[in-house]
């Protein structure tokens, strides 16, 4: 038998993602079992809704499962970022080029977690809001608690988010293109397809001689494919067809919020700028 009981950052979660998260050693076939089982009980009730939304204090009782835990490792990451923004709900730093977000040694994941001195002590672990490109530096926002990261995810098609980026090629004043993008699975990236695939909408721009891509769709290298598509790659971009450069020059300038709820109104309308070192 093993007991738990919800606290504040699993509050709204449903009851089988937390499982999920709380008995992280057992596969999903053994969690699946417990619930068509009914061997699980909230405050003293047996039930197999997967759907159920935790509140607080609830005590969760979970039978017939031994080792559910995965032996937490030691955090041995090198922390590599500049703070932009920290508070309660969000931290927002500045990524450097060539760190991966998740499943690599000194991963950002990995940095963000030994910088906040986590201690895990709910099923929540604070993660990011979206993601870059190993390649891809600058900013990327951290939720600090389940609420924050709930609210500001289901908000995210709102937020103004800006890139800027080399290509020598790219010569317009402004753009505004949609492609489709398919998956290009023998060269592990995304293409072009104009008769198939996921519409993906970028606003180009120049300000002087500074080149910025604003993204309102947020696909998977929807700038870089699409740079690809207009004949004006990212210097550095050689998977996409830019020339080698000692790095890729695509970066997370800036993030705007807007449309978040009333708890979080106090973050509408912020900007939150990084400039390149390049």
């Amino acid at each position: 038998m093993n007991k738990f009981s919800a606290k504040k950052d699993d509050v709204g979660r449903i009851l089988y993602k937390y499982i999920l998260r709380v008995c992280d050693n057992v596969p999903k076939s053994r969690i699946e079992k417990i619930f068509r089982q009914k061997d699980i009980k909230i405050n003293g009730l047996r039930t197999n809704d997967k759907q159920y939304k935790l509140q607080l204090g609830d005590e969760i009782i979970i039978y017939g499962l031994s080792q559910i835990k995965k032996e937490e490792k030691r955090n041995t990451a090198n922390i590599n970022f500049k703070v932009i923004y920290e508070d309660k709900n969000l931290l927002i730093i500045d990524k450097e080029t060539n760190v991966a977000m998740h499943s690599e040694e000194n991963c950002l994941d990995d940095q963000v977690h030994k910088y906040l001195n986590f201690k895990k002590t709910s099923s929540f672990v604070p993660a990011s809001i979206g993601r870059l490109d190993k390649k891809t530096s600058g900013l990327v926002v951290y939720a600090k608690n389940y609420e924050a990261l709930v609210t500001f995810e289901d908000n995210q098609k709102h937020f103004e988010k800006i890139y800027q980026f080399v290509s020598e090629n790219f010569n317009q004043e402004k753009l505004d293109i949609t492609v489709r993008l398919e998956k290009d699975i023998k060269n592990e990236k995304m293409k072009v397809n104009p008769d198939f695939g996921t519409k993906a909408k970028t606003i180009f721009f120049k300000e002087g001689n500074r080149k910025f891509a604003q993204i309102l769709t947020g696909k998977k290298h929807q700038i870089r494919a699409t740079l690809e598509y207009l004949k004006a790659p990212i210097l550095g971009d050689t998977k996409y067809g830019g020339k080698k450069a000692k790095r890729m020059y695509l970066h997370s300038y800036s993030i705007k919020f807007s449309h978040l709820p009333e708890k979080f109104a106090e973050y509408n309308d912020q900007i939150f700028i990084s400039y390149p070192r390049w």
